[in-house]
C-alpha cells in the first residue's frame, strides 16, 4: 500500500511544535534553576538546566533515582518522609526544602516545587517541576536572625532607651531603659502601635512612619512640621525633639529613628532611641534668657527692647498710630553707688524696676539699657500728648522714699521722650533723641520730663561725630603727644615730663582733650589709646636718655578703665622691655576714680607695679572727697596739687595755707609733691619756700612737641 502523504497543514503544525520544544529546552538550559521530571515510579527521567552546576552534582547522579534515595541530612529525614507520602498521593507541592550532601560532602539546601502529570485517561504518569539551590539564602537568613538576636540582647542591656518596631509599626522590643525613662513597661507597649498615648497629651504617630514611608505623611507633617530632620550622625536615620507634658515634671525627649533592613534592602521595621534632653533644653533657655533679659532686674535688655521697638514700628506703619520712647535715668545714682556701695545700688535698681513695671500698662514694654538707664515703650498713641500722664506717673512713682536695709533714700528721675514718626523712624534714632531729651531734663534741674526738639540734638551730634571719628583714629595716626616739663623747684632743672595726648582730626580739626577724653573713656576706646600713649612716651624717653646720657622720668596718665584692664601689668611690662626703659623712669598718674570699686584688685595692681619699680602719683589732689584715706591705704610716690589751687593763689587767702598744709602732710608720709598750673614767679618762690619738690606750668613751658621739648633739654 502506498503511503498516505501528510497534509501540508499537518507538517506545519509538527514543525511549530518542534520549534516550541526547542525554545523551551533553551530556556530550561539557560535558567539559573533546574528542571526535573519523574516517571510514575517517582524516579528521575529528566534533569536539566544550568542551575544543576550549583548543586555540585552531575545529571547522572539523579537519573533513575528517587529523591529520597539521595544522601540527605538527618535533620531533613522527617521532612523527606512527609514529602514521600505527599508524592505517593500524587499531590502537588510548593517550596519543599531539604538538605542534601553534594559530591564534595558539603551540605546544601534545596527548594523544589512540582506538579503531578496525568495522561488522557487520568492515569498518574509522573511529576514535573523546578529546583533551586537556596543554601546562600538560608545562610543569610540565619545570619540576619543571629544579628536580630544580638540586637535584642544589646538593647536589653543598653543604658540608652531603645525600642524596635516592625513594618506594621508594631513594637517588638522595649528595653529596661525605656521603662525607666517613660514610666511605661514593656508589657504595656510590646504589640501596640500607639506608643506614646501613655505620656503624650494626645496620641501621636510613631516617628518610624517617616522611615518606612520614605516621606512625611500628613499626620506627621501636622504634628512635627520641620522638627523632624535627617540625622547628622546616622545615615538614613531621622531625628527630632519634642516636649512631653504628661511625663514627670514635663520632659524634653530627643528621638532617633533608623530603618531596619533585610538582606535585600526591604524595610523590616525601625530601631528608635529616646534621650532625655530636658536639662540641655533648660540650659539653652537660660542662655537665651540671659541674652535677652537683664540679669539684675529681669527686665528686657537693650537688645530685646530695641527689637520690640522695631516690631512696634512695623505695626505702627500699618495702623498709622504713634509710639513714645521714654528714656529714664536715675538722678545722682552714682553717689549712692560710691557712698553706700554697689550691693545697695543693685537693690535700688531692682526696686526702681519694680516701680516702673507697676506704673506702665501691660501692653507697654519696659527695659533696662544698662547702669541706671531704663527705657519704656508706649504704643497705640493717637496724639503725642497722650504720653504726658504716663510720664507724670513715672516721675511720681519715684517721689516716695526707697527703703534699703534700714535706710530711707529719696531718688528722683529724669525722662526724655521721643515720638514715632515725628522724631525718628528707626529704633536707634528714636532712642538717641530720647536720650538727648533726657539730658536736657537733667540740665533743667532734674526730676522732670521733656519732649525731644532738634535744638537738643546739637550737643549730642557733636559727641557722636567725635565718637565716630575716634574709631580708626589710631590706625590713621591722628594722635600725637605733647610734653610739659616737670621742674625741680630747688634747682630749676628739668627732671622729667608729663606726656599729654593731642588729637588733630581732618574732619573736626584740633579737638580739646577735655572734650574727647571723656568720650574715649565712656566708649572704652581709652584703653587702646592709653597703651598708644604709654608706648609713644617710652619710645621718646629712651631717645632722650640715650642722647643726653642722663636719667629721665616720664609721667603718663592712667584712666580708671585702663587700671581695671586685666592685661594692664602685662602691657606695661612689655612696653618697658620693648623700649628698654627702667621701671623707675615711668610715673603713672591716677585719679580717685581708679581707686573706687574692688579694693583688693587695686591693692594687687599697686603691688605688681611697685615690683616693677614704677612710681605712682595721685593726680588732681584736693578736688575729691576721700583723698586723705587713699593716702593712708595706698603707697603713692608723688602727690600732684591740682592746678585750681594755683589759679586762686593770689585771690583766695586760704589757698597758700592749704598748699602749705598739703606739702607738710605729704612730706610727713614720705611722699613728694608736684604743683600744677604754676604761672608766676611769685607762685614758684612760695613753693620753693615751703619745700615743694617739683612744679609744672606755663611759667616754665606750655606742652610742646617732642622736637621742641628736646630744645628745652638742650
Amino acid at each position: 500500500m502506498s503511503a498516505i502523504p501528510l497534509h501540508s497543514n499537518s507538517r506545519k503544525t509538527i514543525l511549530e511544535l518542534q520549534q516550541e520544544n526547542e525554545r523551551l529546552r533553551d530556556f530550561a538550559e539557560l535558567s539559573s534553576d533546574w528542571f526535573w521530571e519523574q516517571d510514575s515510579n517517582l524516579r528521575f527521567v529528566e534533569f536539566s538546566g544550568t542551575g544543576i552546576d550549583r548543586i555540585n552534582r552531575s545529571r547522572s547522579d539523579f537519573i533513575g533515582k528517587k529523591r529520597w534515595d539521595m544522601p540527605i541530612s538527618s535533620s531533613s529525614y522527617q521532612d523527606m518522609l512527609e514529602h514521600k507520602a505527599c508524592c505517593e498521593k500524587h499531590e502537588p507541592f510548593i517550596d519543599f526544602q531539604y538538605d542534601i550532601y553534594d559530591a564534595s560532602g558539603n551540605l546544601q539546601r534545596y527548594s523544589v516545587s512540582g506538579t503531578p502529570i496525568f495522561d488522557e485517561q487520568g492515569k498518574f504518569s509522573g511529576y514535573r517541576g523546578i529546583g533551586t539551590n537556596i543554601t546562600e539564602l538560608q545562610r543569610a537568613k540565619a545570619a540576619f536572625k543571629e544579628s536580630q538576636q544580638q540586637l535584642a540582647q544589646i538593647m536589653v542591656g543598653s543604658p540608652i532607651a531603645s525600642f524596635v518596631i516592625d513594618s506594621n509599626h508594631t513594637i517588638t522590643h522595649w528595653n529596661k531603659a525605656c521603662e525607666v525613662l517613660t514610666g511605661i513597661t514593656a508589657l504595656e507597649t510590646i504589640g501596640t502601635k500607639n506608643t506614646w498615648a501613655g505620656f503624650y497629651d494626645k496620641p501621636r504617630p510613631v516617628m518610624a512612619n517617616l522611615v518606612l514611608s520614605g516621606a512625611l505623611n500628613e499626620d506627621i507633617k501636622r504634628h512635627y512640621g520641620n522638627k523632624f530632620r535627617p540625622s547628622a550622625l546616622i545615615p538614613g536615620a531621622y531625628e527630632a525633639e519634642d516636649y512631653f507634658p504628661h511625663m514627670h515634671n514635663g520632659r524634653w525627649l530627643f528621638f532617633t529613628a533608623a530603618p531596619l533592613l533585610s538582606e535585600d534592602g526591604a524595610v523590616l521595621g525601625a530601631v528608635e532611641t529616646l534621650q532625655d534632653i530636658t536639662e540641655q533644653k533648660q540650659q539653652e533657655e537660660h542662655i537665651i534668657h540671659q541674652a535677652h533679659f537683664d540679669s539684675l532686674t529681669n527686665l528686657p535688655n537693650r537688645f530685646l527692647a530695641l527689637d520690640r521697638l522695631n516690631l512696634l514700628i512695623e505695626e505702627a506703619k500699618r495702623t498709622a498710630k504713634k509710639i513714645a520712647v521714654l528714656f529714664i535715668d536715675l538722678d545722682d545714682f552714682k553717689k549712692v553707688n560710691d557712698t553706700l556701695g554697689h550691693a545697695l545700688g543693685d537693690e535700688l535698681l531692682i526696686q526702681s524696676a519694680t516701680r516702673l513695671r507697676s506704673t506702665i500698662r501691660s501692653s507697654d514694654t519696659i527695659g533696662r539699657l544698662g547702669g541706671d538707664e531704663f527705657i519704656v515703650l508706649i504704643n497705640n498713641l493717637e496724639h503725642e500728648v497722650d504720653v504726658r500722664p504716663i510720664a507724670e506717673n513715672l516721675l511720681e512713682s519715684f517721689r516716695d522714699v526707697f527703703k534699703l536695709k534700714g535706710r530711707e533714700l529719696l531718688l528722683t528721675s529724669s525722662i526724655g521722650i521721643s515720638i514715632y514718626p515725628n522724631d525718628g523712624e528707626d529704633p536707634e534714632t528714636l532712642l538717641r533723641n530720647a536720650d538727648s531729651a533726657m539730658y536736657f531734663s537733667k540740665n533743667q534741674g532734674r526730676n522732670a520730663y521733656h519732649f525731644f526738639t532738634e535744638d537738643m540734638n546739637k550737643g549730642i551730634e557733636r559727641r557722636l561725630q567725635i565718637e565716630e571719628q575716634m574709631h580708626g583714629a589710631l590706625s590713621r595716626n591722628e594722635f600725637c603727644l605733647n610734653y610739659q616739663p616737670v621742674i625741680e623747684v630747688e634747682s630749676g632743672r628739668v627732671i622729667g615730663a608729663e606726656a599729654l595726648l593731642r588729637w588733630n582730626n581732618p574732619v573736626l580739626g584740633q579737638i580739646n582733650p577735655d572734650e574727647f577724653i571723656p568720650i574715649a573713656e565712656q566708649s572704652g576706646l581709652i584703653v587702646p589709646i592709653g597703651y598708644f600713649v604709654l608706648n609713644e612716651a617710652l619710645k621718646t624717653t629712651k631717645l632722650w636718655m640715650d642722647k643726653f646720657e642722663r636719667s629721665f622720668e616720664i609721667a603718663v596718665n592712667l584712666s580708671p578703665l585702663q587700671f581695671r584692664d586685666p592685661t594692664l601689668i602685662q602691657q606695661i611690662n612689655k612696653a618697658l622691655d620693648t623700649h628698654r626703659v627702667p621701671g623707675h623712669s615711668l610715673n603713672l598718674e591716677i585719679t580717685e576714680g581708679v581707686l573706687l570699686g574692688n579694693q583688693q584688685a587695686v591693692k594687687t595692681a599697686f603691688a605688681d607695679l611697685s615690683e616693677l619699680g614704677i612710681q605712682i602719683s595721685m593726680d588732681d589732689f584736693g578736688t575729691g572727697y576721700s583723698s586723705l584715706s587713699y593716702l593712708r591705704n595706698y603707697r603713692f610716690h608723688t602727690l600732684k596739687i591740682d592746678r585750681s589751687f594755683m589759679m586762686d593763689f593770689e585771690t583766695d587767702s586760704n589757698v597758700p595755707a592749704l598748699i602749705e598744709a598739703t606739702i607738710a602732710m605729704a612730706h610727713a608720709l614720705d611722699v613728694d609733691v608736684i604743683a600744677e598750673g604754676v604761672e608766676t614767679q611769685k607762685q614758684c618762690s612760695y613753693l620753693q619756700s615751703k619745700n615743694c619738690n617739683y612744679a609744672q606750668g606755663y611759667l616754665f613751658s606750655k606742652p610742646v612737641s617732642a622736637n621742641d621739648f628736646e630744645d628745652l633739654l638742650t
